[in-house]
């Protein structure tokens, strides 16, 4: 099962590496999940990877209790979420969505796709399926959103995803392509 653990903003890494040597046994894992999106640096754009939730990273173990008191070795802020005093795990379809997302290796990756009319069409990339999720388009900085409840609250989660066209109201596929 996968738990939350909130953390400061900006050290979720930081915090990923020092659980995975100094908290976790086999079988348990601690991961932040990832996006991959493309930066502009002076005029190149170039694929990066960014946390997608900021503040949050995830546990996978069975064992919460023995883990919140293993989970005090790391010197930083961590605090387990869950319901008053009780640690419990996102739910599964939560879990599922993230899964079908990040894959394996919990991130994220570029997504590429057209538009016709106010509809998005993904061609590549772990957005495709979930067009329908998609709640904003940002054609200049190459992102999409989709809300998704976590842990009872709606998060937006900013994925990388290019838009390669702009079709009219009812063409379904790019010219020269199958």
């Amino acid at each position: 099962m996968w738990y939350v653990i909130q953390v400061k903003a900006m050290h979720e890494t930081a915090v990923v590496e020092r659980c995975r040597s100094d908290v976790i046994i086999p079988g348990e894992d601690v991961f932040a999940m990832k996006s991959e999106r493309m930066f502009k640096r002076h005029g190149e754009w170039s694929l990066i990877e960014e946390v997608s939730f900021q503040k949050y990273i995830f546990a996978v173990t069975e064992d919460t209790d023995d883990f919140r008191i293993r989970l005090r070795n790391v010197k930083e802020l961590t605090k387990m979420l869950g319901v008053g005093d009780e640690v419990v795990p996102i739910r599964q379809d939560e879990e599922d969505l993230l899964r079908s997302l990040g894959g394996e290796e919990h991130v994220i990756r570029y997504s590429v796709g057209f538009v016709t009319g106010d509809r998005l069409i993904v061609t590549e990339g772990p957005l495709a399926g979930h067009e329908g999720e998609v709640k904003w388009i940002d054609r200049h900085q190459r992102l999409a959103g989709i809300e998704t409840e976590l842990m009872g609250q709606i998060v937006t989660i900013r994925l990388g995803c290019e838009v390669l066209k702009k079709l009219p109201e009812g063409r379904l596929m790019p010219t020269g392509t199958a």
